[in-house]
């Protein structure tokens, strides 16, 4: 491998767990803040292209805005759901395995949307991806129903985790359909990476108005959280806030990371650090929160985890990094 791709290998590892980390924390202590939390990224990633991509809208772009228009909608309404789904007592572990099966939805998309066909290869890789989801899903279905709570608030409880569940399902297939809006939006106008990045979030911020009241309840509760312990001696900062900005540069730094990977290795190589990164973080998940997690669990993300890397025929290459006969032929 380049040495160049280092730096961004451990970049993406590093800011994307990183990241998951502090959103577990304020997902934990203040569910209601998800549309707060995915406000302030937006914000955060949009003010420093205004800086430094865009320069004040001095640098002309290379892709009309027109050209956005279904990327951004799509990009705006999966970023929403997803993180709105922790408001809806999706264990954060779960939330990991279900985003892990992006390549479920992409195929079928792809397939019925576009016309792709693939190898009998990637059809077994995704019915191992989807089999996983699906038993990791009913193993905490079944934490939900056995939960100790009264009868009044497990129904309660069983009912938001299922609107949580069916809000991840519809994002995984927007997610999917965004990767194709992109890839099309691509091929007509050509890769401006920084420039779609600044775009998509600096466009998509009059959209949080109509979640403004919900976004203010939320900053006075986090206002309220007790002072951020290192701090507290000299800047009585809350603690929450203090998690939420680090969570908004850990998540611009994976986001850039990301890019730069893609720019320097294979897909092939990104595929398998972006599923490393959530196998990772699943794993920082279950130890450091100390999320339950049983042998059923495991035995979906396992499928989950070897359907994405066979899917991706990570062991179908070669020495050289040069994609195998089979390969070649799609």
């Amino acid at each position: 491998m380049a040495t160049s791709a280092v730096g961004p290998i451990f970049g993406v590892l590093g800011s994307c767990m990183g990241c998951m980390v502090f959103v577990e924390s304020i997902a934990k202590q203040e569910p209601s803040a998800m549309n707060l939390m995915t406000f302030s990224t937006f914000l955060f990633i949009a003010t420093h292209g205004l800086f430094f991509t865009s320069k004040f809208f001095t640098v002309k772009n290379q892709i009309p805005l027109k050209g956005y228009v279904k990327t951004v909608s799509m990009f705006f309404i999966v970023n929403v759901v997803n993180n709105q789904a922790l408001n809806f007592h999706v264990p954060v572990p779960l939330h990991i395995i279900f985003r892990s099966g992006s390549l479920l939805a992409t195929l079928l998309l792809s397939v019925f949307l576009v016309g792709k066909k693939y190898s009998m290869r990637k059809y077994v890789s995704v019915v191992a991806i989807t089999v996983g989801i699906i038993i990791c899903t009913l193993a905490t279905s079944s934490q939900e129903k056995n939960s100790g709570l009264s009868m009044e608030e497990a129904s309660k409880h069983y009912k938001e985790w299922a609107i949580g569940i069916g809000m991840l399902t519809f994002a995984l297939l927007a997610s999917a359909y965004l990767a194709i809006c992109q890839q099309q939006m691509y091929e007509v106008y050509g890769k401006h990476p920084d420039e779609a990045m600044f775009i998509t979030h600096f466009v998509s911020l009059p959209l949080f108005l109509i979640m403004g009241g919900d976004i203010l309840s939320a900053a006075d509760k986090l206002s309220a959280s007790k002072p951020y312990p290192i701090l507290s001696s000299f800047l009585p900062v809350p603690s929450l806030w203090v998690d939420l900005f680090a969570s908004c540069i850990l998540q611009y730094l994976c986001i850039k990371y990301v890019y730069q990977l893609n720019s320097r290795v294979d897909s092939l190589t990104v595929t398998l650090v972006v599923t490393l990164r959530k196998f990772l973080s699943l794993i920082v998940s279950i130890i450091y929160f100390k999320n339950p997690f049983t042998p059923t669990h495991w035995l979906g993300a396992v499928l989950v985890f070897a359907g994405t890397l066979a899917f991706a025929d990570i062991w179908g290459t070669n020495a050289a990094g040069k994609p195998t006969a089979e390969k070649k032929k799609q």
